[in-house]
């Protein structure tokens, strides 16, 4: 219980504060993007939690494993969602550009969490290749 207190005071290291925004983006922001755009609740925070909650729970981990699971995963929602948003513009064209953006923030999310997690495998695999010479 005591380690579950301590997620959500402001964290000191990367991989908590990461695990902290993956929450807030789930549990506030996408409710208040949800009910902006069609005036429902809920909806979109449980597909953000279905998307971005074994994220929260790798950054959670922290380990040289689960970050490099977090690149992967990331990568592949990242290329989906910009296949899916691409996709939505093309079909539809200008008519249905809401409809589109909707899925806006979790794309950038997906890139937010590809972007950091590369970022730490990349310092670990530094201090690796570092520590063995």
């Amino acid at each position: 219980m005591k380690r579950f207190k301590i997620t959500f005071k402001f964290a000191n290291s990367t991989e908590k504060r990461l695990t902290q925004i993956n929450l807030l983006f789930i549990f506030v922001f996408l409710v208040i993007w949800d009910f902006a755009n069609n005036k429902q609740f809920l909806n979109a925070m449980t597909f953000g939690a279905v998307i971005f909650g074994p994220m929260a729970l790798l950054w959670f981990v922290g380990t040289f494993r689960a970050v490099a699971l977090i690149v992967l995963i990331s990568i592949f929602q990242f290329m989906v969602l910009l296949v899916f948003i691409a996709e939505g513009f093309e079909l539809a064209g200008l008519d249905s550009t809401l409809k589109s953006i909707f899925w806006l923030p979790y794309l950038i999310m997906a890139g937010i969490n590809g972007f950091w997690g590369l970022k730490m495998y990349s310092d670990i695999k530094e201090k690796k290749l570092a520590h063995t010479k």
